[in-house]
C-alpha cells in the first residue's frame, strides 16, 4: 500500500491482496453502485439478502480497502451531526429518536453480520465512552444524557470523575457518557470480509475500474470506465468524499481531511497504568473531537484535534500525511496519558471524510430517482452506511419502511458555494470552532453551545 502516501496499520494486517478483477467490455446488471466501500458493499449485501435474484455490479476506482472504509478509526457508533443534543434541537425530539434507533440497530446488525458471516475483523462490541475535559464539555455530556432520556433511548449512563477513570484513567477527565451501541472493529478486514462475501452471493465486484462517467440511458443509466460500460435500470452513486468529483453531486459535500497517530504495542505495565479493561470506543465532548481506541494488537489510535479543506477540494495521497497534526496529536496523547511516559509512535496516516451542510447524511436520488446516492457522514461512518444501505436498498426495491423516512432521508440541504467561497467558509468554520476548544479548555467559556457561526449554518442549511 506504498502508493497511498502513508503506512496504514489496517492495510498491513490484510497481508499480501490479489489485485481485484477490472471491469472490461459491455456488462448489464439491474443496479450498478460506483463505490467499493462500506455503503456499496452494505448496499450490495442487504439487496442480494432480500432478492438472491437480483445482478449487481460495484465498480470501485482502487480496491476496497483504499478510501474511508479501509483506513477510518474503526468505531460503529450512532452518532448523526456533532452529538444528539444538537441533532433533536435542529431535528425535533421525534425524528432526533427515530434517526438514534434507526443506526443503533445497524451497530447490532453489524455485530450480528459479522458472527452470522464469520468475519475475521477484529470486532469488539464494548461501547463508547464519551469524556469531558473540562466543565463546558460536562455540560455538553449532560445535555447529551437529558436528551436521551427525554426522547426515551436506552444505554446511556452519566459517570462522575470517579467512575471515569475506573474505565480508562487520565488525570483530565472530570466525567463521562457511557453508551452501549458502539463496536470497535478493523476497518479494511472488514471492508475486505464484506466484499468477499458480496462475491459469494454473486456481485460481481470489479476494483481498478474507476467510472469516468455516469449518466441516464434508454430509461436505465450507464457507467463508464476506461474499459468498460455497465448498463443497469438503476444505479447507486456511494463515494462519499469522492463524489463531489461527479457533476451532479459536486456541491453537496465538502472533502475534508482528517488523521490519526497510532502508538507502539503497550506493555503490561504501561496497560495497567491507564486500566481501560472494558477497552471501550472514546471521543471527547470538544467541537474538533479527539477519538482513540485501543487495537487487536495492543496498540493506541489517537485521531481527530484538527480537519483540513483544501481549495478546490483535491484528494491525493499527497495529503495522507500532514507532520504539524501529527506533532499535535502526538503531544496530546501524551498530556491525556502523562502515566504512559515516552511511548513511541509507530503509524501516522490521514484520509478524506465527506461533510454536509447540516452534519448528517444526505441519501436521496438524482436524474429523476435513477441515480441514487448517499454520502457525506462527517466521519462517523461505520454504522450509517450500513443504515444507508437498508435505505437504499428500499429505495431500490420500491419499498416505503421507517428507514426510508428517516429524516435526512430525501431532505433538502443547502450545496456549498462554489470557490473560493467553500474555502473561506470552512476555514472560517474551522477557526471558530478552534477557539471555542481552547476557551473552554482555559475555563473562559462554560456553557458549551454551539458557535453562533454553527447556529448561522443550521439556519443556512
Amino acid at each position: 500500500m506504498a502508493h497511498l502516501g502513508s503506512a496504514i496499520l489496517w492495510h498491513e494486517t490484510l497481508g499480501p491482496r490479489t489485485p481485484g478483477e477490472r471491469a472490461r467490455g459491455d456488462i448489464t446488471a439491474d443496479v450498478v453502485i460506483v463505490g467499493g466501500g462500506y455503503t456499496g458493499l452494505w448496499t450490495a449485501y442487504q439487496l442480494t439478502q432480500s432478492d438472491p435474484g437480483i445482478e449487481v455490479v460495484v465498480l470501485d476506482a482502487n480496491d476496497v480497502a483504499f478510501g474511508a472504509s479501509g483506513r477510518n478509526g474503526g468505531f460503529a457508533m450512532t452518532l448523526l451531526d456533532l452529538n444528539l443534543d444538537r441533532l433533536a434541537r435542529n431535528w425535533g425530539d421525534a425524528a432526533a429518536a427515530h434517526a438514534h434507533r434507526a443506526v443503533a440497530r445497524s451497530v447490532q446488525e453489524i455485530v450480528d453480520t459479522v458472527a452470522d458471516e464469520s468475519l475475521a475483523c477484529d470486532l469488539e462490541a464494548t461501547g463508547l465512552l464519551r469524556v469531558a475535559t473540562n466543565e463546558a464539555q460536562l455540560r455538553r455530556i449532560e445535555r447529551d444524557r437529558q436528551t436521551a432520556e427525554r426522547l426515551g433511548l436506552d444505554g446511556f449512563q452519566q459517570l462522575d470523575a470517579t467512575g471515569t477513570r475506573q474505565l480508562l484513567d487520565s488525570p483530565s477527565y472530570l466525567g463521562g457518557l457511557l453508551e452501549d451501541a458502539c463496536a470497535i472493529v478493523n476497518p479494511a478486514k472488514l471492508a475486505v470480509g464484506l466484499a468477499e462475501v458480496a462475491r459469494a452471493r454473486g456481485v460481481r465486484l470489479y476494483e481498478g475500474s474507476p467510472v469516468l462517467d455516469l449518466d441516464g440511458e434508454h430509461g436505465g443509466v450507464v457507467a463508464t470506465t476506461p474499459h468498460a460500460r455497465v448498463h443497469a435500470d438503476t444505479a447507486v452513486l456511494a463515494t462519499n468524499a469522492w463524489a463531489h468529483r461527479f457533476p451532479l453531486a459536486r456541491r453537496s459535500s465538502l472533502p475534508l481531511y482528517t488523521y490519526v497517530v497510532v502508538t507502539e504495542p503497550l506493555d503490561d505495565a504501561q496497560w495497567d497504568a491507564i486500566g481501560w479493561q472494558g477497552r471501550q470506543g472514546v471521543e471527547d465532548a470538544r467541537n474538533l473531537v479527539h477519538y482513540f481506541r485501543p487495537t487487536a494488537d495492543g496498540r493506541i489510535l489517537w485521531g481527530g484535534t484538527d480537519v483540513v479543506y483544501r481549495y478546490g477540494g483535491p484528494i491525493s495521497p499527497r495529503r495522507d500525511r500532514h507532520e504539524p497534526i501529527r506533532r499535535r496529536l502526538e503531544r496530546e496523547f501524551l498530556a491525556t496519558f502523562p502515566q504512559l511516559g515516552q511511548v513511541r509512535f509507530t503509524h501516522h496516516w490521514g484520509g478524506p471524510i465527506a461533510v454536509s451542510s447540516r452534519l448528517v447524511p444526505r441519501i436521496g436520488r438524482f436524474d429523476r430517482g435513477r441515480i441514487h446516492y448517499a454520502f457525506s457522514y462527517s466521519g462517523h461512518g461505520v454504522a450509517p452506511s450500513h443504515t444507508a444501505g437498508r435505505i437504499l436498498r428500499d429505495r431500490i426495491l420500491d419499498r416505503d419502511t421507517d428507514d426510508t423516512r428517516v429524516c435526512f432521508v430525501d431532505t433538502p440541504q443547502t450545496d456549498f458555494p462554489p470557490e473560493p467561497l467553500s474555502w473561506i467558509g470552512g476555514e472560517l468554520s474551522r477557526r471558530v470552532l478552534q477557539r471555542q476548544d481552547r476557551r473552554m479548555d482555559d475555563g473562559r467559556e462554560t456553557d458549551g453551545r454551539d458557535p453562533l457561526l454553527l447556529q448561522a449554518l443550521d439556519r443556512w442549511g
